[in-house]
């Protein structure tokens, strides 16, 4: 009255032993050999790491403000000679109409 459950063969694995469709298999059933063998921890130096990360950051930021003050130093300059080109266009202006007053009396 109770029959086995026949369940389908797919294969055969590395040992040898036969695979069943639907079949889990754990770390356990795993033999020794098949595992991978572990790498050794290696020690890295997290400190220095993140010393230079900040220095590097330190450094981006330096960069930065100097950047900024060149270009706020620029803009500066560029409105100085703009106020100053206007000025001289004025003196121009007036100094040709003064010349040409007194040319004409």
């Amino acid at each position: 009255m109770n029959e086995p459950v026949q369940r389908q063969q797919i294969g055969y694995d590395l040992a040898g032993n036969p695979m069943y469709a639907g079949q889990v298999f754990s770390s356990e059933h795993l033999l020794p050999a098949q595992q991978p063998p572990l790498q050794p921890i290696q020690a890295r130096p997290w400190g220095a790491y993140l010393a230079g990360g900040c220095l590097a950051l330190v450094a981006l930021v330096v960069v930065a403000f100097v950047l900024v003050a060149i270009l706020i130093g620029l803009s500066i300059a560029l409105v100085v000679l703009a106020i100053a080109l206007v000025a001289l266009v004025v003196c121009l202006l007036i100094l040709r109409d003064v010349w040409r007053s007194t040319r004409k009396g």
